[in-house]
């Protein structure tokens, strides 16, 4: 599973986070927050993981971990040593 965070306190709301993300609705909502509009994430299962939102978002709000996806499945990713 993937985590994505949004730093509420770095978010305006404009929706570049939604309009660039190929799954949109989906995953992200804008909603009014005491007089401020804010992105939510609402389905982060459904996250392909292309990190658009990531970096196209102008306040630099939003991040992915991806370490919850794998630790999630029981992967375990050690570096290769020969």
């Amino acid at each position: 599973m993937v985590q994505i965070t949004i730093d509420p306190d770095r978010c305006v709301g404009e929706g570049v986070c939604l309009a660039v993300c190929p799954k949109g609705g989906r995953i992200y909502r804008i909603v009014d927050v005491r007089g401020r509009r804010l992105a939510v994430v609402m389905d982060e299962d459904s996250c392909l993981g292309c990190k658009l939102c990531v970096s196209r978002c102008p306040t630099n709000a939003i991040s992915i971990d991806f370490k919850k996806r794998s630790q999630a499945r029981g992967l375990n990713f050690e570096p290769f040593s020969a």
